[in-house]
């Protein structure tokens, strides 16, 4: 069995911790105290009987998780899922053979974004080499608190996979792991597509072009709306809250952009 194959295998039990990495720890709190201003990933559940996951979907929302069911995969949902995952519910089969047949019905080769597999405890106790090779789940899980650390490992594992290629042109720039790209007008976030509207954009360029400076929330209506009232709108806080989403950023420990009390934004550091 390979040393991916041992750790599978034996995380049911236990806990695997990453060191140097600044991920976001959200599975480290006791369930009651998690706050979920933003949603932090997205998952997409693949089930024929979704009511055999439900439970699942329920534990992945309270740990700030966007959860989408579906009965098979859709190319469509590799851009939608920004630092996200795909969990496959195969918890029906009960031999080796039964699992590969339903995984190709499933999941497509080449997916690029993690994929975790449920099983049933009795064919993981049966599992075939090629099978302990995947991220395995055994479902029902024992803990929640044991689930969330095996969720997250995978996301880890996955991010850290990645290779990182540097912009190429002198309309790319690179701000901590978001690539812009001014020309196209895109953006990236580890290597994955971040869709914002115009707005959303217009906001994210005009704080980058500010260096870490402030910039009130009256110049960012003036420059972005054309309008230097203000009066009792949240309309650039509206704004800022979907960009920081689409980002996974958090208002109460920013990665990307600040809040500056009582007057604007600016990137984070």
């Amino acid at each position: 069995m390979s040393n991916q194959a041992k750790q599978v295998a034996q995380t049911r039990g236990g806990i695997v911790s990453f060191a140097g990495t600044s991920w976001p720890e959200p599975y480290s709190k006791p369930l009651e105290e998690l706050s979920c201003p933003v949603s932090l990933y997205r998952a997409a559940m693949l089930s024929r009987q979704p009511g055999r996951v439900h439970e699942l979907g329920l534990i992945l929302s309270e740990h700030c998780f966007d959860v989408m069911m579906m009965r098979r995969w859709e190319p469509r949902l590799t851009s939608a899922l920004t630092a996200g995952l795909v969990i496959a519910d195969l918890t029906h089969c009960d031999t080796p053979g039964q699992f590969d047949e339903e995984c190709v019905m499933l999941m497509p080769e080449g997916v690029q974004l993690p994929v975790m597999y449920l099983v049933n405890e009795t064919l993981m106790n049966s599992a075939s080499t090629s099978m302990l090779d995947k991220e395995l789940l055994v479902w029902p899980a024992r803990s929640a608190q044991t689930l969330m650390y095996q969720i997250q490992r995978s996301i880890r594992v996955h991010a850290a996979s990645q290779p990182e290629v540097m912009p190429e042109s002198p309309s790319r720039e690179v701000y901590k792991d978001l690539w812009i790209d001014r020309d196209k007008m895109t953006v990236q976030r580890r290597a994955l597509p971040v869709h914002l509207t115009k707005t959303e954009y217009s906001l994210l360029i005009l704080l980058l072009d500010s260096k870490g400076a402030v910039r009130t929330r009256e110049e960012l209506m003036s420059e972005i709306w054309d309008t230097d009232f203000l009066g009792g709108s949240n309309v650039v806080d509206v704004h800022i809250k979907s960009l920081r989403k689409k980002l996974g950023d958090h208002a109460g420990a920013p990665q990307y952009i600040a809040t500056v009390r009582g007057v604007g934004y600016r990137l984070a550091d």
